[in-house]
């Protein structure tokens, strides 16, 4: 039954999108509208950033002690985030940023959909994608770079663990995999990316441990009562499980979508803030899920979302 609702329906010679699909894709274009018209009006999250940026560059501190996990516009993420637009925050104002950022999300959705608007569209019907956008976090941007780093190259880990720290665990997934020399590789440049961040912004590092590592074990930024550390060892466990599922997949020449699926809810487990934005990372399932590897890391070239 629910194959059918979401079969492409065939009317002659054309092939027109499942009835399933263009239902989602209507709930989604609706709330799309919504959060358009209400939440797009005013700064979000994206906000934080484009001041964290700003202030680096003019030398201010970029974390605030003070602040608490709904404090407007408080910045929570690594330093590379911020040392990466100051430069930029000079050239763009925060209005414009916030336009930029809000495409770059829309976009995200897009190529999550493999390049098929009302797949996007559908996307949005889910909830927390609606939230995130919302919002307009940085959860869409992550499902990019961990959809890239399974199936085009290992290197996009690291921007993924810049942005937060929990994709760091495709190190861990790597290894479970069996993948020790992509393992090792994102270990070393992934530390020689830290130690130029440091060697930039001390203060920000310094700040950043202070501040934002004080509270990692309080539960203050999720919705389930659970401090942080209990989720990233389960995140961790999770991620072990998923890397040995892969390579086991691999070696029988079976596809590795069961793997892939729990290293995103393992992600998504071990997220900092577990509010429903970050819920949002659970849609790049879909394209992983779509274009399966079957002989492994070779055969993922071909398995991008089109």
């Amino acid at each position: 039954m629910v194959r059918a609702l979401f079969a492409p329906v065939v009317v002659g010679p054309r092939r027109l999108p499942s009835i399933g699909l263009v239902v989602l894709a209507t709930i989604g274009s609706t709330l799309l509208a919504i959060v358009a018209t209400t939440e797009w009006r005013h700064f979000n999250d994206e906000h934080a950033y484009w001041l964290a940026g700003a202030r680096l560059a003019a030398g201010l501190p970029v974390y605030d002690p003070s602040a608490l996990p709904d404090t407007p516009y408080a910045y929570w993420y690594p330093p590379p985030l911020a040392q990466v637009l100051a430069p930029l925050t000079s050239l763009v104002s925060g209005d414009a940023f916030s336009v930029m950022w809000t495409a770059l999300l829309l976009a995200c959705l897009w190529w999550l959909g493999g390049r098929n608007p009302l797949v996007g569209l559908a996307f949005i019907a889910f909830l927390p994608v609606a939230v995130e956008l919302r919002v307009r976090n940085v959860h869409l941007v992550i499902a990019v770079l961990v959809v890239l780093a399974l199936r085009r190259s290992w290197a996009f880990w690291i921007p993924a663990a810049a942005i937060k720290i929990t994709p760091v665990l495709g190190v861990v997934y790597l290894a479970a995999a069996g993948r020790w020399r992509d393992a090792a590789k994102v270990t070393m440049l992934g530390t020689a990316v830290l130690g130029v961040s440091a060697a930039l912004g001390p203060a920000a590092w310094r700040e950043f441990i202070d501040v934002v590592g004080a509270r990692a074990g309080t539960d203050g930024g999720s919705w389930l009562p659970i401090p942080f550390a209990v989720r990233f060892a389960v995140g961790v466990a999770l991620v072990v499980l998923a890397g040995r599922l892969v390579a086991r997949a691999t070696a029988r020449g079976a596809d590795q979508r069961l793997g892939e699926a729990l290293l995103i809810v393992a992600l998504t487990v071990a997220n900092p803030t577990l509010w429903a934005t970050a819920l949002s990372l659970l849609i790049a399932i879909v394209p992983l899920w779509r274009r399966p590897v079957v002989f492994g890391p070779v055969a993922s070239l071909a398995a991008l979302p089109r």
